[in-house]
């Protein structure tokens, strides 16, 4: 039990990737994003690591606060700075942020067709900026700046909602996609719902942080945080060569195994929760969009993008899984109960014998 690996199965998939990109003599980087950044600021001393990769718009604090007591929540990254996203194909996928730190090659206009809101789908884990969403969008378009790109790496409902709210009034756009990943939307939504900053957007209409007079003061701020975290990590390597042997000792796996189980029996019934909160916030969520698409004549539109990847560790027993399939209906019933058109990628793509895997790096994650 010593030896107990809870983290099999992602140490498997990575892996795996090698494995596979070896077979098809894909070169793969398997340098860690720290590792990567630390070679590349040889090349580029200005370069910074998104916001994103690095959990900054997840599970780790990125608040600060201005005026001695006014909290900030920013929802963007850093402006103007070459920025290196993640690897999931055998290169680490850069972009160039924008004036407002999303992933835009260039300053925003004041006129785009299409305005884009999601999690990394959107925003473009882990592909370049010409491979992704927008760009592949701009290329059937065959117009440069046609498409504005508001997606950020764990975003859920509330955050789109709040980007939208912060960011769209120096715009004109005549469409809004709004991509729905059923994979883990409805968990990044009760992990916003606890945020009380993020809250406010839900409770006050009129509630902003007025973040787009405030991009450099954000700058600043996420850059420090940055080189704590990567402070923070090599620290934690350091300590963790030396405390390897004691965790041992101390069956440390076996601990985390015996918490692990005990969860498991605390968990509460995850599915009503899931449908309590698709009924209300959620809802209430793409209410608030559709009202303020059709205040502004902007066509709303929301697009369903079901989540699959392969459960099994052996290329040749590839086992599909459509994760949180089961709230499907649910999500949909709520879209065409607002009267929001919807684009079903479920329906269009895989009900057509498609196989989800060709779209899936390595047909693994």
């Amino acid at each position: 039990m010593i030896f107990t690996n809870l983290d099999y199965k992602s140490k498997e998939s990575n892996i795996q990737k090698i494995i596979k990109s070896k077979k098809k003599s894909i070169k793969f980087d398997n340098r860690n994003l720290f590792e990567f950044y630390s070679d590349y600021k040889n090349t580029n001393q200005n370069a910074v690591l998104s916001t994103t990769a690095t959990g900054l718009n997840s599970h780790l604090d990125s608040t600060f606060t201005i005026n001695s007591d006014d909290k900030i929540l920013p929802l963007s990254g850093i402006s103007n700075k070459e920025t290196i996203l993640c690897n999931e194909n055998g290169y680490y996928a850069k972009y160039k942020s924008d004036n407002f730190g999303f992933n835009n090659p260039s300053k925003w206009h004041k006129k785009y067709d299409y305005l884009l809101l999601g999690d990394s789908i959107v925003e473009g884990y882990c592909v370049n900026e010409k491979d992704n969403i927008a760009g592949n969008l701009k290329k059937l378009l065959n117009k440069k700046d046609s498409v504005i790109n508001l997606g950020r790496g764990a975003n859920g409902p509330l955050k789109n909602y709040a980007i939208l709210k912060e960011y769209m009034n120096s715009l004109k756009i005549n469409k809004i996609f709004y991509f729905h990943t059923a994979a883990n939307d409805l968990d990044d939504l009760k992990r916003e719902l606890e945020n009380p900053i993020l809250k406010n957007y839900l409770t006050n209409k009129n509630y902003s942080q007025n973040l787009s007079q405030l991009q450099n003061i954000i700058d600043k701020n996420l850059i420090i945080k940055i080189e704590n975290i990567i402070k923070n990590h090599y620290s934690f390597v350091e300590l963790e060569k030396k405390n390897n042997f004691i965790k041992h000792l101390k069956l440390h796996r076996v601990v985390r195994f015996k918490n692990k189980i005990f969860r498991n029996f605390k968990k509460p019934n995850e599915e009503y929760i899931n449908k309590t909160l698709i009924n209300g916030e959620f809802k209430s969520i793409l209410r608030l969009i559709n009202n303020l698409s059709a205040k502004k004549n902007i066509e709303f539109y929301f697009i369903y993008v079901p989540s699959y990847y392969n459960s099994s560790s052996e290329p040749k027993n590839e086992k599909i899984i459509n994760f949180n399939e089961k709230y499907y209906l649910d999500i949909l019933s709520i879209v065409n109960e607002l009267n929001i058109p919807i684009i079903d990628l479920r329906k269009k793509l895989f009900e057509k014998n498609y196989d989800p895997l060709s779209l899936i790096p390595f047909r693994m994650i």
